[in-house]
Order: structure tokens, then C-alpha cells, then sequence
């Protein structure tokens, strides 16, 4: 009996070493094959054998997910009205045994006409009271599940606000969004002076991420951005070229100092990557800024002895760093021939010769960002790929081709309904909630503020996106972020858009001005301290080779711009030739101002991976800085 036991026992530690043994052994095979076959300057420096390993099966991976994706969407597109209708019933039966669902009798409604007859807009104040209880612990209240986090929004257009945040939202996001994206990027990455460049390969990125400082309620649920750190899975930050240390430094300049330090290091960087442009600009405005002790750095293999951090970080970095006086001699040699020869390929290039794309949002007030890094340091040689467009409400649109700055809003992403912006209804106040128009009806041309149902239990609500449509991909809209609701100016009835005043400004300072626009906000003027209706406009900019320009604009210079506006905005020119608006004002302000103003936004709590520099600013404090730095 025995010895037939230990046959059986031996039988099946062999089937079940086979089992185990089999898969490991083909993958350490697939990615050994992967690293024999690929181009050497398609292979990261900063590469082990762990990461080579991690890279190639998350590769692999991501292929074949990205491919049943871009299949999946396809087919939802093809039938978007209904996909769009199911995916709102899936949501309101999820969620009609919740406190919210029985107090708002979601078991009941059976179509999306129902919904919209029995359901009322909503804002955040609606919400207030059950994110309380959540916040407070109690379960079953927005959605049946623990709420993975309660995300808090940027406060761009007004304070933070807070929104619980389920498992599911992230299980969406992923499949329905990064998998998409990855799927965009094997059929589209190119590198026009390289034959032999494929992806996906062995390439890292520069990824500028940055742990943000969360709290935890009572009942600890984490609190803070919703969007992704360092800490949520470690097992990416293999794909990187910033050491996973690197992470625990707070301060964010110090962090952005060892992201760029570690990603010159890496000649064969592929990608640099952020939620928004800006961080990317950043990232290049600190290499110039700081190339010289950059170089020390690289040349000795020791930080700076002045980097404002923890000792022990230190450590763990320094044992990372190794002489490199090689590299150091070969920036410097492209650094001076860049300076002065100017040729047609860009200075990211010269750096990173198969640098191939920036994965950075450069939509909406982002524009700017991505117009000066081509200008600046990547010419026409990267492309800037606006990947998702998303918020702390989830997601809710994909580009699938990198060379569009559109989004598709996809079907099975959260339930869309859009409310007209028509000239007779400036404000966007009131809202008629049977007016509402479903996915299928919009028009190409006309704007739309969007009204969200979503995974995080929020029905009919106003987000303060507006977006505007221009075309359809089979059923499923198409569309470009134009403005958030409380970012337009509206001095005296005339609404004129973020997008229509960038447009008015940025060519007035190329073309009137002759210089170049830095950045810019604008204030309303009773803020700025006048009874006068008029724009207020505070920008920093440069001249030749970027030198900053600091002095009062002239009156004409100030009556282009204004020009500039009537041309852009019919409503403007009416009130500004019947005296309703008085002239624009606008002020240059010292060089350095709007990193001031970042940096305060930052002490307000936002995470710096989550600013973006308000178009119209109504923070006091914000508006003493800008009035204090004006250039006389």
C-alpha cells in the first residue's frame, strides 16, 4: 500500500514539475530569443537580466491583450448606440441595491429613456453626503464593493473634489484603454531615419511619475490622485530607466533631476513619458538648465553633493551611477555641435538617436507645451502621441492612430449624454435634462458639454468638460477636448473660449509681436482690481535664442491683441464697438512667474503629476503673485 502510494506521489511531482517547469523554461526561451534578436540600439543600457526577462513576457503580453482590444473596440464601434444603452443597464442593475440605488430607484429604469425621464442632472454638491459615508466607512452606499480609493480631482476650475473609486474603474481603464494604446503604438511607432526599427523592443522609458503624498481615512481607504505612482505595481518600474529608489524622493525638482540624470545615461531611451506635456517641458527645461553639474555627474558617477536628498537614497543611487566619462564627453561634443550648428535634426534626437515617441497629453490647455518642445528640443523628429483622455471620473476616450489629437469615447467606458453649446445658451447653467442628446446624435462641428454615468456611481453628472465633435468612427463619436466649463471668459456675456483665446494670443505674439509665447494665464478683471470690463492677460515671454523678454508692452502691441480677439470672437468684437467690454490688459510678467504660481498650486496639496496651469486663475494668492512680478 505504501510503496503504490509513493509511485502515485512520484507520478505527480513529476506531471506537476513538468507543468511548472514548462512555461518558465519557454519564457526564459521567448525572452532570450527576443534579446538575440533585437537591434543592439533598440536594447537599453540600464537593462539586467530580470528586466530583459520582464520587458520581453510584458511585451508579449501586452501584444496579445492589445490586439483583442483594438478587436473588441472595432466591434463596439460598429454598434455604439447599444453597446453605450447596455453598458448603462449593466451599471444600474450593479448598483440598485446600493444606499443611492434605492434612494433613486435604479432597479426600475429599463432604458436609457427611462433614465433620463426619472434620473435629474447632478454635481458634485448632489453627492456630498454619501461620499461622507463612504469617506466614513460605511459599505454598499455608491456601489456594492469597497471603494479601491477616493480619488481627488486637480481643482483646476474651482476646489478639489472627491470621488470613491471602485476596482472595476482600473480593470476598465486598462483593458478597454492602455491595452488599446499599446496596440496603437505596434502598429504606428516609426523612426524615419531607421530601417531596421520595430516595436515593440527593448527600449526603456523616461517615465516622470511621482508619488504623491496620500492620506487614509479612519478605515483606511487611500485618499489622493487617481492616477498612476510609483507604488502601484513595482514590478513596472523594470521598464524604466529612473531606479525604483529613485521614487521615494519627494521633492519633485530633486526627482526630476534623477530622471533626466539616468535617461541621458541611456543612449538607446525610447520613450519619454508623463500624464501632461508640461512635465515634459519641465523635464527638458531642467537638462538645459542643469546640464553642467549633469555632466559632473556622469563624468565622476556621484550626485551632486547639494541634491536635497534622504542619505540613504543617496547611497542606493550612488552604488547605481558609474563613471562615465565617455558618455559625459560624447553629450558634451552634441551639446556644443546642437548650440553651434543648427541642423534639421533635433536636440532630443542627437541625444537619444531612437528616441521615437513622448507619450504626454498636448490637448486642450496642453497646446502650448507640445508647440514649444517642437520648437525647442524635438523639432518634427518625435511625435507627441495624446493617448487617453481621462479624469479622476474614469475613462473616457482613446486615440487609436498616434498621429491624430482626437479621441473616440469608447462605448463601453462609461454612459455619454452631451447638452448643446449654442450662442443662446452661453453659460451652460441650466440644463434641460430631457434635452440631452445620446452618442449617435451629435452633430460634427458642434460643441457639447458631456454628461457622464460611470463606474464610480455617479449618474447625469456634470464633469464641466466641453468637447467639440468631428466625425464619427463608425457609431462612436469622435472628438477634441476644447475647454472646462470654468475655464472660458466671461466678462459681460461673451464667452470666449480657452481655445479661441490661445489662438487670438499665440498668433498675435508670433506674428505682430515677433517673440515667443512662454506661458500665460488670464484673470477676470474685478480680481485684478478694476470696476472696468474688460480681459486681463499676464504672460511670460522670449525673444531670440529664448532670452527672456522682460518690459511693459506698448499700447499698440496691446491693441493687436485685442484686434486678435474681435477676430476671434464675434461676441467680443460687439461688445468691445458698443462699449459693454473695455480694451484687453495685458502684462508681461518676470521670468520664472508661472514656475512660482506651479509651485504654490503644488502646496495646495495637488499632486505634480496632476497640474495643469489654469487658462483663467481665481485664486487670490495665485493673483498677488502674478501682480507683483508685472515687468514695468
Amino acid at each position: 500500500m505504501n510503496s503504490t502510494w509513493r509511485r502515485f506521489a512520484k507520478n505527480v511531482a513529476k506531471t506537476t514539475g513538468v507543468i511548472v517547469v514548462t512555461p518558465i523554461v519557454a519564457s526564459l526561451g521567448y525572452a532570450s530569443f527576443e534579446y538575440a534578436t533585437t537591434p543592439k540600439d533598440q536594447i537599453s543600457l540600464h537593462h539586467t537580466p530580470y528586466s530583459i526577462y520582464y520587458q520581453s513576457i510584458t511585451n508579449l503580453f501586452m501584444s496579445k491583450l492589445g490586439s483583442y482590444a483594438k478587436k473588441n473596440y472595432d466591434k463596439v464601434c460598429e454598434n455604439a448606440a447599444k453597446e453605450n444603452e447596455e453598458l448603462l443597464l449593466r451599471l444600474l442593475d450593479r448598483c440598485k441595491d446600493t444606499v443611492y440605488g434605492k434612494d433613486f430607484n435604479l432597479g426600475e429604469i429599463k432604458s436609457r429613456e427611462e433614465f433620463v425621464k426619472k434620473h435629474p442632472i447632478t454635481t458634485h454638491d448632489h453627492y456630498e453626503s454619501y461620499i461622507e459615508r463612504v469617506y466614513n466607512g460605511e459599505e454598499n452606499i455608491m456601489f456594492p464593493d469597497r471603494p479601491r480609493m477616493i480619488g481627488t480631482t486637480s481643482g483646476t476650475s474651482g476646489s478639489q473634489k472627491m470621488i470613491p473609486v471602485p476596482g472595476l474603474q482600473r480593470s476598465v481603464f486598462f483593458t478597454k484603454g492602455i491595452a488599446l494604446t499599446f496596440d496603437a503604438l505596434c502598429n504606428g511607432v516609426k523612426h524615419g531615419s531607421n530601417p531596421n526599427f520595430h516595436y515593440p523592443n527593448l527600449q526603456k522609458s523616461c517615465k516622470l511619475m511621482h508619488e504623491p503624498n496620500f492620506t487614509y481615512t479612519d478605515n483606511n481607504i487611500k485618499v489622493g490622485p487617481n492616477s498612476s505612482s510609483p507604488k502601484d505595481n513595482k514590478g513596472l518600474l523594470e521598464l524604466y530607466t529612473t531606479p525604483g529608489v529613485a521614487f521615494d524622493v519627494q521633492n519633485e525638482k530633486e526627482l526630476m533631476f534623477l530622471h533626466v540624470l539616468f535617461a541621458l545615461l541611456d543612449s538607446n531611451l525610447g520613450f519619454i513619458e508623463a500624464n501632461f506635456a508640461n512635465r515634459v517641458w519641465n523635464f527638458f527645461v531642467l537638462l538645459e538648465e542643469e546640464w553642467p553639474i549633469l555632466m559632473e555627474s556622469i563624468e565622476r558617477g556621484h550626485l551632486p553633493s547639494d541634491l536635497n536628498i534622504d542619505p540613504n537614497i543617496r547611497k542606493q543611487l550612488n552604488q547605481k551611477l558609474r563613471a562615465n566619462k565617455h558618455r559625459a564627453l560624447e553629450l558634451k561634443r552634441i551639446k556644443k555641435d546642437h548650440d553651434e550648428n543648427k541642423s534639421s535634426t533635433s536636440l532630443a534626437r542627437k541625444i537619444w538617436p531612437n528616441l521615437h515617441t513622448i507619450l504626454a497629453s498636448e490637448t486642450g490647455t496642453f497646446q502650448i507645451y507640445g508647440q514649444k518642445l517642437r520648437e525647442q528640443f524635438i523639432g518634427k523628429d518625435v511625435t507627441i502621441y495624446s493617448p487617453i483622455y481621462a479624469a479622476t471620473e474614469g475613462l473616457i476616450g482613446v486615440n487609436p492612430h498616434l498621429d491624430n489629437q482626437t479621441f473616440v469615447l469608447h462605448p463601453e467606458a462609461m454612459f455619454y449624454e452631451f447638452y448643446p453649446v449654442e450662442s443662446g445658451n452661453p453659460h451652460l447653467d441650466e440644463v434641460d435634462p430631457e434635452k440631452t442628446l445620446f452618442i449617435e446624435q451629435l452633430e460634427s462641428g458642434k460643441e457639447y458639454e458631456i454628461i457622464i454615468t460611470n463606474l464610480t456611481g455617479l449618474y447625469r453628472y456634470r464633469f464641466g468638460d466641453v468637447v467639440r465633435c468631428v466625425g464619427y468612427e463608425k457609431e462612436a463619436p469622435i472628438i477634441e477636448f476644447t475647454y472646462r466649463k470654468g475655464q472660458f471668459l466671461n466678462a459681460s456675456g461673451e464667452r470666449t473660449s480657452e481655445e479661441t483665446f490661445y489662438r487670438a494670443l499665440s498668433s498675435t505674439v508670433e506674428h505682430d509681436w515677433k517673440l515667443k509665447l512662454k506661458e500665460y494665464t488670464t484673470v477676470e478683471y474685478f480680481l485684478q482690481g478694476s470696476r472696468k470690463p474688460r480681459y486681463v492677460v499676464y504672460a511670460e515671454l522670449a525673444g531670440e535664442k529664448n532670452v527672456a523678454i522682460e518690459r511693459s508692452l506698448t499700447k499698440k502691441e496691446k491693441y493687436q491683441l485685442d484686434e486678435a480677439l474681435c477676430r476671434e470672437n464675434k461676441s467680443y468684437r460687439a461688445l468691445r464697438k458698443n462699449g459693454r467690454l473695455y480694451p484687453i490688459e495685458a502684462f508681461v510678467v518676470k521670468n520664472g512667474t508661472f514656475e512660482k504660481l506651479r509651485q504654490q498650486i503644488i502646496l495646495t496639496g495637488v499632486s505634480p503629476t496632476q497640474i495643469k496651469q489654469p487658462r483663467v486663475t481665481r485664486h487670490d494668492a495665485l493673483v498677488k503673485t502674478l501682480e507683483t512680478s508685472k515687468c514695468k
